[in-house]
């Protein structure tokens, strides 16, 4: 009896290892891949640095072993930024056989886009936002100041942008399913419109460098976003109040 009761959540695991080495190998093969090719990939990263007014000769390590684990820490996340759609379809494919038909048909749509999304934020933040972050910052340079980046800060640097950029750029696909699941309606979301400016603003100082412009290039396409749910929401007909429900309210 208990070998019967456990068997569904033994097969349970095991489709879990199954998907989790598939999205793993996924992600080892795309960081093989950067690494092979580190010199192409690491100066296609540092374009916009390299492209700024004022931009430095060269780029500065100051530990020995520093430049190896810069490579290594930019490879794997090649890796798992080239690998997303397919990690995203290794979970869903996971997660979608727990739902009902009508949840499948729900979800799936958010799932697709999610990666589009991603990739948008982080071409808006590489080919948008990083060369004006790099033009504000080296604007400081003076006679006596001179910008000698490191190779380890500018890539987390990086990587901080192009995930903050990426995520943001979710908003539309976490508003529409809360509202089509009903955590929250059209009208709610339309009215807290003001206080989501407000929380934008706050969330792009956070995830942004300490810089005016930076803040202000992401909050506002994140504003755009917010809107664009609501339009989208009117169009697909997402977050209107059940006409059932309206009645017995009214009744």
């Amino acid at each position: 009896m208990n070998a019967i009761a456990k068997s569904p959540f033994v097969e349970h695991l095991v489709e879990l290892r199954k998907r989790l080495m598939v999205a793993c190998l996924v992600v080892l093969t795309g960081a093989v891949a950067a690494y092979v090719f580190k010199d192409a990939v690491f100066g296609f990263l540092v374009q916009p640095l390299v492209a700024a007014a004022g931009a430095p000769q060269t780029l500065i390590y100051t530990a020995v072993h520093e430049l190896f684990f810069v490579y290594i820490k930019m490879a794997f996340f090649c890796g798992l930024f080239v690998g997303l759609p397919i990690v995203l379809w290794e979970i869903w494919s996971f997660v979608a056989p727990g739902l009902y038909q009508h949840e499948r048909r729900v979800v799936a749509p958010f799932v697709a886009a999610t990666p589009f999304l991603f990739y948008a934020g982080g071409a808006f933040m590489y080919f948008v936002v990083l060369p004006l972050a790099m033009d504000f910052f080296l604007a400081f340079q003076t006679a006596d100041i001179t910008a000698l980046p490191s190779v380890k800060e500018y890539l987390a640097f990086l990587i901080k942008m192009l995930f903050a950029f990426g995520l943001a750029f979710e908003l539309p696909v976490l508003l529409l399913i809360l509202m089509k699941f009903g955590v929250v309606s059209l009208k709610a979301v339309q009215g807290f419109r003001r206080y989501a400016i407000v929380f934008i603003f706050i969330a792009s100082a956070l995830l942004t460098p300490p810089d005016p412009m930076s803040q202000l290039i992401l909050a506002v396409p994140l504003i755009v976003l917010y809107e664009l749910s609501i339009i989208l929401a009117k169009f697909m007909g997402i977050g209107k109040p059940n006409k059932k429900n309206e009645e017995k309210v009214t009744s």
